[in-house]
C-alpha cells in the first residue's frame, strides 16, 4: 500500500535532488505578458514616485512612515547604513532603470536633478562595496544609456558627459581605501577625508574586495586614468593568490593588511557571491583570459565541494568535506543566472527550481532558509537575485514556465509588500509584517529584471544584448573590450549600441546606416578622437579638480558589428569563439542557448504515489535505484532522504525527483483546496451516551463539512460493516442509511472511505486507527493533540468524518457487540481559549536542531507509513501528530504545517490572505 503525507515533503529533507521545471502549458499568453509588463511599470512608478514625493533628496524611502531616511537623523542600523552617503542613493541607483523601461522624459529629468543636486564631498563613512556597485555603477550605467539615447531623443541632446564626471569624482573618493599593504581595499572610506578617520576596520569580505573591476575598468577606459582598473585588478589578484590552492576555494572575510583569512567558510552566498560573478563577467566585458582561467577553476571547485545537487551549502575552504552552515542565504539566488552565462544550463535550472520551491512555501525567498526549506532568517528585503536568475533562464530557454514564476513574484509583491508609499520589506514571513525599509536595489534591480522578463524586444529602447549587467544590474557595454588601458590621459566616450527609436525598430534596424568614411563610427575602436581643445578647456574651468574629458560632441562610436550566428556551444568555455564574439559581434550571451527539445518527464515511471508500497521489497529496491534511501528507525519510524549520487543512473535520479515532486504538487493542491488553514487545529469530540466516559477526542478531517462551523454537528446510530474497510462500494446500503459508519484504517485514502459511505447514504464516518500511537516506545501512555485527515483536493464530500485512536475505537466496538444500539454525536466543543496558541516547544526543537550537524538536518525523521498507514509527526516540537491512511496514494496532513495554531510557527507556511 502506498502511504504518503502532505506534511512529508516538508518534514522530510532531500539531501540532494534533481530539479526540472514544469513543462506543461503555461498560463501566460502574449496578452497576459503585455498586461504583466504594464503591471510592473505601474508598480515601479508607484515606488519611484513615492521616493521622489516623500523622500528625495534623502538616500532611501521609508515606506511605512512616508519619509526619507537620512543618515544621522534616523535610528542607526549599524553596517546597513553604510550604504547611505547623503548622495540621493535611490535616485542614482534608479537612473538606468528609467532608461531601460523607456521612460526617457523621466530619465532626462532625473539626470538633470542628479547633476544639479548631488554632491559627494560629504563627511560620512560609507561602504566601498555598496558605493561602488550602486553609486559609481549607477552613474556609469546612466551615462552609457544617455549617450545611447541622445541621438534619437532630442530631449537628451544637451547631455555632455556630466554623469561620467560625477562617476570620476566618486572613483577618486574611493581610491584611498585601496592604500593597504596587500592592495585589498578597506571596507569603508570617508567621502571627504579618505582613510583619515579613527577605528577603521581591517577586515573585509571577499565580495567587498573583489567586486570593483567592472566599474573601475569602465571608468579607466572612459577617463584615461588607468589607476582605477589597476587597483581593482590587484585586489582580485590578491584574492586569487590567497585561495586554498589545493581546492581553489576562497574564504568569506580577509585581513586587508596581512592577507590572512579571518573566516574560512566558503560558499556562493553572502560575503563571496559577486567575486565569482566578476571573475566571469570581467572576462566577458574585458576579454582578459586570466579572469576566465580563475573562474573556470573556481567554478569546478564550487560544483565539486559546495554544490550538493541543487543545494549550495557552505564548507570549510581548507577541509571542504566539512559543512560549516546548515542553511542557505538568499544572495546565492544569483548563481543560476551566472550559470546561464557560463553555459551550465542544466545546473542553473536545477538550483533555480529548488529556490522556487522555497519561494512557493514562504511567498518570498527568505533572507536565509534551512536545508529543509524552513525559515532561518525570516525577513525578506525584496531582493532581486531570484528574479534576476528567472529572467536569465527565460532568455536562455524561452520556456514560459519562467514567466509563470515572474507572475507569481509580481502578485506576491502586490499582495504582501505594497503599501501606500511604495513597497515595504517583509519583517517576518510568518506574519507578513512590514519593515519601514525600501532599499535602492528594489528600483535598480528588482523592477528592472521584472520588466525585462515580460517586455518584448520591441518594447525596449536599448538592446540588452549589447550589455553586461553589473552585480547591481547597471549597464556596461560589451564594446569596452575594444579599448585597452594605457597611460593615455584621454579616452573617447565609447558606446556600441545605436538606440532604438521608432525608425530603428523596423526590419532594417540591424543595418549600419552610417556610410560616411569621416563619420565617428568609421574611426577604429582602438583609437580615440582628438579632443576639442575649447570644449576640454571649458570643462576644466567648470571642474578644475577633474581630469579633462572628451567633449560629447566628439564621441567616438565603435562600429556596430554584425549579429553573430547562434551557436549551441557554451561560449564562455571556448576561448577562440569568445574572442571572436567580443570583437565581431554583440549577439546576446543568452541567445546562444537553443535547446533542441523540451525537457520531458520520464514515461512511464516505475513508481508513482498511487502505486508506491513501502512494505514491498521490490518497491524498496526501485527506490534505492532512484536514489531514495529508506531506513527503519526505532518505534516504527522511517528515515527517508533523496541523494542524487546514490541513484543508479542520472535518469533514475530524475525519476526519484519526480516522485517527490508529485507529492509536493498534491500537497499544494490540498492547501489551496482548504479554504480555512486553521481548520485542522480544532478539537473535535465524539459523544457516546451509552458510555460512562462518553467524550472522545478525535482528529478532524480537512475535507467535507467543518464540524463546529455554524454549530454544525451530526447525531446518529453507529454501525460497523463486517469485514469491510470502506475502500469499495458498500453492498448493504440500506443498513447504512442515515447512520454513522465505523471503518478501520488502511487500504485506501481516507477520503475514498468517506466517499463510499456517502454514496451508501451514511450521515458520517469514524475512521478507527489500527496502531497504538498513543503509547510511548515503553508502553507508557502519552497525551497527543488530535490527528487530522487530509483529502485529495476534491470538494464532493458532504458528510463529516473524524479519526479515532485505536483504544477508543475498541471501546465502541465492545458496545456494538451488545443488543442495544450505540448512538454517537459528532461535534466540536470549544476548548480552553489559550489552547492551540504557539508554545515554546517549537523553539526548543529548533534550538536542538541548530546543534545538530547537516547530516542530521538532511535526514529528518518521518513516521512509518508503510504497512498499515503510519503516522507523521512534527519531529521538532513533538506536540502534534497528523495521521494518514494506509493506501496506495494516501496523503495526510499535519495542520501545523498549514497554519495550525498548536504548532511551532517556524514550521508553518504563512497564512495567505
Amino acid at each position: 500500500m502506498g502511504v504518503w503525507s502532505s506534511a512529508w515533503a516538508v518534514v522530510l529533507v532531500w539531501a540532494t535532488f534533481l530539479a526540472v521545471p514544469w513543462n506543461g502549458v503555461s498560463g501566460i499568453s502574449r496578452l497576459d505578458k503585455h498586461q504583466y509588463k504594464e503591471r510592473v511599470l505601474e508598480m515601479f512608478y508607484h515606488a519611484y514616485r513615492a521616493y521622489m514625493d516623500h523622500a528625495y533628496p534623502a538616500d532611501e524611502l521609508m515606506p511605512l512612515t512616508c519619509k526619507g531616511r537620512v543618515r544621522g537623523e534616523d535610528r542607526n542600523r549599524g553596517d546597513i547604513d553604510d550604504a547611505l552617503g547623503k548622495f540621493s542613493l535611490t535616485l542614482i541607483d534608479t537612473l538606468d532603470t528609467l532608461a531601460v523601461i523607456g521612460a526617457v522624459d523621466e530619465f532626462n529629468s532625473a539626470i538633470r536633478l542628479a547633476i544639479r543636486d548631488i554632491k559627494f564631498d560629504n563627511d560620512v563613512v560609507v561602504s566601498v562595496f555598496e558605493t561602488n556597485i550602486r553609486v559609481l555603477g549607477g552613474l556609469l550605467g546612466a551615462h552609457f544609456a544617455a549617450v545611447a539615447l541622445k541621438e534619437s531623443h532630442s530631449q537628451l541632446s544637451w547631455y555632455d558627459g556630466e554623469l561620467l564626471r560625477m562617476a570620476d569624482e566618486v572613483g577618486q573618493r574611493l581610491l584611498p581605501a585601496f592604500n593597504t599593504t596587500t592592495g585589498l581595499p578597506y571596507p569603508k572610506v570617508n567621502l571627504l577625508h579618505g582613510m583619515s578617520y579613527p577605528g577603521h576596520d581591517k577586515t573585509t569580505c571577499t565580495a567587498c574586495a573583489g567586486t570593483n573591476i567592472l566599474e573601475f575598468a569602465a571608468l579607466s577606459r572612459l577617463t584615461g586614468n588607468p589607476e582605477y582598473e589597476l587597483r581593482a585588478k590587484k585586489a582580485m589578484e590578491v584574492i586569487w593568490e590567497r585561495r586554498q590552492q589545493g581546492y581553489d576555494l576562497v574564504g568569506t572575510t580577509i585581513n586587508v593588511h596581512s592577507g590572512e583569512w579571518t573566516r574560512r567558510d566558503s560558499g556562493v552566498g553572502a560575503g563571496i557571491d559577486s567575486y565569482y560573478e566578476y571573475c566571469l563577467k570581467s572576462y566577458v566585458l574585458l576579454g582578459d583570459q586570466e579572469y576566465l582561467h580563475r573562474f573556470e577553476r573556481h567554478y569546478e571547485a564550487v560544483m565539486r565541494y559546495i554544490s550538493n545537487g541543487p543545494m549550495l551549502v557552505d564548507v570549510s575552504m581548507t577541509a571542504p568535506t566539512r559543512v560549516t552552515r546548515n542553511f542557505m542565504d538568499s544572495l546565492l539566488a544569483f548563481w543560476p543566472g551566472l550559470q546561464v552565462l557560463w553555459g551550465d544550463l542544466d545546473s542553473a535550472i536545477h538550483t533555480h527550481d529548488m529556490l522556487y520551491h522555497v519561494t512557493e512555501q514562504h511567498n518570498f525567498l527568505p533572507e536565509a532558509f534551512t536545508l529543509d526549506f524552513r525559515l532561518h532568517w525570516s525577513h525578506h528585503l525584496l531582493r532581486p537575485e531570484f528574479i534576476e536568475s528567472t529572467y536569465f533562464l527565460y532568455r536562455a530557454t524561452g520556456d514560459p514556465y519562467y514567466l509563470d514564476i515572474g507572475r507569481t513574484v509580481v502578485n506576491n509583491l502586490n499582495q504582501f509588500a505594497r503599501v501606500s508609499c511604495g513597497f515595504a520589506a517583509i519583517k517576518d514571513l510568518k506574519t507578513n509584517a512590514h519593515e519601514d525599509r525600501m532599499d535602492s536595489f528594489v528600483l535598480a534591480e528588482t523592477f528592472k529584471y521584472l520588466y525585462l522578463l515580460f517586455a518584448e524586444e520591441e518594447d525596449l529602447v536599448l538592446d540588452m544584448d549589447d550589455f553586461v549587467f553589473t552585480t547591481e544590474a547597471h549597464l556596461l557595454p560589451l564594446s569596452l573590450a575594444t579599448v585597452n588601458t594605457t597611460s593615455d590621459h584621454t579616452y573617447a566616450s565609447l558606446f556600441v549600441n545605436k538606440s532604438r527609436d521608432a525608425s530603428s525598430q523596423s526590419a532594417n534596424s540591424q543595418e549600419d546606416t552610417t556610410s560616411d568614411e569621416d563619420s565617428p563610427s568609421s574611426i577604429p575602436p582602438q583609437m580615440s578622437a582628438p579632443p576639442d581643445d575649447a570644449a576640454t578647456q571649458a570643462q576644466s574651468d567648470r571642474h578644475p579638480n577633474q581630469p579633462p574629458l572628451v567633449s560629447e560632441s566628439r564621441v567616438v562610436f565603435a562600429p556596430a558589428p554584425p549579429k553573430c550566428l547562434r551557436d549551441s556551444r557554451p561560449y564562455a568555455r571556448m576561448d577562440e569563439y569568445q574572442k571572436l564574439m567580443l570583437k565581431q559581434c554583440t549577439s546576446s550571451r543568452f541567445k546562444i542557448f537553443k535547446p533542441e527539445k523540451k525537457r520531458k518527464r520520464l514515461t512511464p515511471p516505475r513508481l508513482t504515489i498511487q502505486t508506491l508500497d513501502f512494505s514491498s521489497p521490490e518497491h524498496l529496491t526501485i527506490l534505492g535505484e532512484l536514489g531514495i534511501v529508506v531506513e527503519a528507525q526505532q518505534g516504527g519510524r522511517i528515515q527517508i532522504s533523496h541523494m542524487m549520487q546514490k541513484a543508479k543512473t542520472p535518469e533514475d535520479a530524475e525519476e526519484g525527483y519526480y516522485l517527490m515532486q508529485d507529492i509536493m504538487k498534491l500537497m499544494q493542491q490540498q492547501q489551496n483546496a482548504d479554504g480555512n488553514p486553521k481548520r485542522g487545529a480544532k478539537a473535535v469530540r465524539v459523544l457516546v451516551p451509552e458510555l460512562e466516559e462518553d467524550t472522545f477526542t478525535v482528529g478532524p478531517a480537512l475535507f467535507g463539512p467543518d464540524l463546529g462551523e455554524n454549530e454544525f454537528q451530526v447525531a446518529a446510530e453507529l454501525v460497523e460493516p463486517e469485514s469491510l474497510n470502506g475502500c469499495k462500494a458498500f453492498p448493504d446500503t440500506e443498513h447504512l442509511q442515515g447512520r454513522i459508519v465505523l471503518v478501520p484504517r488502511g487500504g485506501c485514502l481516507f477520503v475514498e472511505k468517506v466517499r463510499n459511505a456517502q454514496k451508501a447514504g451514511a450521515s458520517g464516518v469514524i475512521v478507527a486507527d489500527n496502531l497504538d500511537y498513543n503509547l510511548t516506545d515503553t508502553g507508557t501512555p502519552k497525551t497527543q493533540l488530535p490527528f487530522s485527515m487530509s483529502g485529495d483536493g476534491s470538494t464532493d464530500i458532504g458528510i463529516p468524518s473524524v479519526f479515532m485512536q485505536k483504544k477508543d475505537a475498541e471501546l465502541l466496538r465492545e458496545l456494538l457487540k451488545g443488543e442495544e444500539g450505540v448512538h454517537v454525536l459528532l461535534t466540536w466543543i470549544r476548548s480552553d481559549p489559550d489552547e492551540g496558541e504557539e508554545g515554546d516547544g517549537g523553539d526548543a526543537g529548533e534550538k536542538e536542531e541548530e546543534s545538530q550537524g547537516p547530516t542530521e538536518r538532511i535526514s529528518r525523521e518521518v513516521e512509518d507509513s508503510s504497512r498499515e498507514g503510519g503516522v507523521v509527526a512534527d519531529a521538532d516540537s513533538g506536540s502534534r501528530l497528523s495521521s494518514c491512511d494506509g493506501s496506495d496514494s494516501s496523503v495526510c496532513d499535519d495542520s501545523s504545517l498549514f497554519g495550525g495554531s498548536a504548532s511551532n510557527s517556524d514550521h508553518s507556511a504563512p497564512d495567505r490572505t
